[in-house]
């Protein structure tokens, strides 16, 4: 029996647009509500950016923000998990180090450097809502979550792989195919998922999951039943039970009818 239903948002729930068929959620979202499935926001994300994609019930579905490492009911922030000061000074040397534009996500905001290029920062606001432009991150007083590194998508592997190598210590993984998060080692969607089960109640094997990218391969694994899109990186493929369409034809939620079995 199915409890709880969680999905990845851009690639996987968002159509190239950042947007969604509302009418159908509506019709799905009721049907869950009957029944009693939770229904979760399980993305890289910045909390308060995925509360503006779900106004009308907000308050009635949960968020696993953040890899993870941010759990909400509602407008409740539920758990916390943020970056030691030594992790944090670690990633904040590789964005040094590595020359490719950074964006810090924190509780209160998310933060990028004055010297990005300002399409870059433009970029960033389609996936944040609160968003400050600093002259150094060294000057940020805010509780951090992670670091993610925006790369070419030619070169985005293997800089992911030496920082894999380079740094065993620190979790690694693609936010998507341009991009590289950083953070706590072990920090994924499944800790979140994990969290939410002891609290609810519901068993790993009660939950779906939808994902397209490298940080969904945990939460894919995590879930009695995990799907992952048709144009999903190659990590999340192999760690999905079956590979549906694509965003842009909403296959997340045609597959959610199909489960509730109102197809």
């Amino acid at each position: 029996m199915i409890k709880l239903i969680a999905t990845d948002m851009d690639g996987t729930w968002l159509n190239d647009d950042k947007d969604y068929d509302r009418e159908l959620f509506k019709r799905e979202f009721q049907e869950m509500r009957k029944r009693d499935i939770k229904f979760v926001v399980a993305s890289g994300n910045q909390y308060a950016n995925l509360m503006t994609r779900f106004p009308d019930v907000v308050d009635q579905i949960y968020f696993v923000a953040e890899n993870g490492a941010l759990v909400a009911q509602g407008k409740q922030i539920l758990h916390v998990d943020a970056l030691s000061d030594d992790l944090y000074q670690t990633l904040l040397k590789i964005t040094d180090e590595y020359d490719y534009p950074a964006i810090v996500m924190g509780l209160v905001s998310a933060y990028v450097k004055k010297s990005n290029n300002p399409a870059y920062v433009q970029e960033m606001k389609k996936y944040v809502e609160h968003l400050e432009v600093v002259d150094s991150f060294d000057e940020i007083d805010d509780r951090i979550f992670k670091i993610s590194l925006t790369v070419p998508e030619d070169k985005m592997p293997v800089v992911l792989e030496q920082l894999k190598q380079k740094y065993p210590e620190i979790g690694f993984v693609s936010g998507a195919a341009d991009s590289i998060d950083m953070q706590t080692k072990g920090m994924n969607k499944a800790v979140g998922l994990e969290y939410l089960s002891k609290k609810l109640g519901i068993k790993p094997g009660e939950m779906v999951a939808f994902g397209d990218s490298g940080n969904d391969v945990g939460m894919l694994k995590y879930a009695g039943r995990s799907y992952a899109t048709a144009t999903a990186l190659k990590e999340a493929k192999m760690a999905a039970d079956q590979i549906i369409g694509s965003s842009n034809e909403n296959a997340v939620q045609k597959e959610i009818l199909r489960l509730l079995d109102l197809d």
